[in-house]
């Protein structure tokens, strides 16, 4: 992905993410220097695979965070900073982290280009922290706590026995950037199961492409000194128990105040390459259906940013997967402003059984 769709995004998601804050610009020395110590509660013993490591976590607001250099050391992967972006990246796997210094207290993390959400990352003392939450999530780690001796032991989660890589797709245009990186999986068991969901997520791409083409006849050339820009990514939520769950994100820019991303969420059966409807993994029978639009309508209510127009969870609704949770979300604009980005609502599956 380019680097100008990474640095909208980001700059986007700052504003709209952490209430308004927007990109400021901050050296990363003074970045270093203003988290203090008032707000870290305690050190955290961390273990991998049994082993107790010389590094230390900690546990700040509540969550529990992990020196980047552990995390790239254990996982083996790449840790680069680039300066001028005020950007640290974790690459080597299918989800490349980053984590950028948007503000002295706000340093925002980026899944493949994307916001992660909070809590965001610390750096502490010259050393940059990232939330456990996120090494759960993205990287594969599961963790078992000990509250007595404070203690995180770690270690990676079996993923399925299939590899993710990717493929790009692009094409050439006098107004704008088209381009998108799709998820190719290989080494499936089932080789029909596999060529399906490869299938899918290659039609998404084309069909991406197309319509940014499309699109770009029916509009002028951009004489504001923005380029255009038609661009996707991926994000891997869930690979494990026989389930794959992937994120594609589109992010469009044709003129206009700022730019939209769009996403759209799969989650598949290895066994069969079969697409899994939300009512494939929660139980949306009898009154369960009502429980459910209930519940959204009264989240949407109680919170700020609703536009209204809710009436109930469709069929086809976006979500996605993680450890012990559907996640069911909105486009941006669909129940609630720009400004409080991707309505995002955690359905824990033992609740919905």
């Amino acid at each position: 992905m380019n680097t100008k769709m990474k640095m909208m995004t980001a700059i986007l998601s700052a504003g709209m993410l952490f209430g308004g804050a927007g990109w400021q610009a901050v050296s990363v020395d003074a970045a270093t220097t203003a988290v203090t110590q008032a707000s870290v509660n305690a050190d955290v013993t961390l273990k991998w695979n049994g082993k107790q490591l010389t590094q230390k976590g900690l546990i700040s607001r509540g969550s529990t965070y992990i020196p980047i250099t552990a995390v790239r050391d254990l996982l083996g992967l790449s840790l680069t900073y680039d300066a001028k972006k005020r950007a640290y990246t974790l690459s080597g796997g299918v989800n490349e982290i980053t984590a950028h210094v948007y503000d002295a207290s706000e340093i925002g993390l980026l899944v493949n280009g994307f916001y992660a959400g909070e809590p965001g990352a610390k750096i502490v003392k010259g050393r940059l922290y990232v939330p456990y939450s996120l090494l759960n999530e993205y990287l594969g780690v599961q963790g078992q706590w000990n509250a007595s001796t404070k203690t995180l032991s770690m270690s990676t989660i079996a993923p399925n026995k299939l590899t993710i890589g990717s493929e790009s797709m692009n094409k050439p245009h006098n107004k704008a950037n088209i381009e998108v990186r799709y998820p190719v999986i290989r080494g499936m068991e089932h080789a029909e199961a596999q060529s399906a969901i490869n299938a899918v997520l290659k039609k998404h791409a084309k069909t991406f492409i197309e319509t940014a083409a499309e699109e770009l006849s029916d509009i002028p050339q951009s004489h504001t000194g923005y380029p255009y820009e038609y661009t996707g990514d991926f994000v891997v939520h869930y690979n494990q128990d026989g389930l794959l769950s992937i994120t594609s994100y589109e992010y469009t820019y044709a003129g206009g105040a700022h730019g939209m991303t769009y996403q759209t969420s799969r989650t598949f059966s290895l066994k069969d390459g079969k697409e899994l409807k939300l009512g494939d993994v929660i139980n949306l029978k009898g009154g369960n259906k009502q429980k459910l639009d209930s519940y959204i309508l009264n989240q949407f209510e109680d919170s700020d940013g609703y536009l209204g127009g809710f009436t109930e969870v469709p069929e086809d609704a976006q979500f996605y997967l993680k450890k012990g949770t559907a996640v069911l979300y909105f486009q941006l604009y669909e129940y609630t402003a720009y400004a409080y980005g991707f309505p995002e609502f955690e359905l824990p599956l033992k609740e919905w059984k």
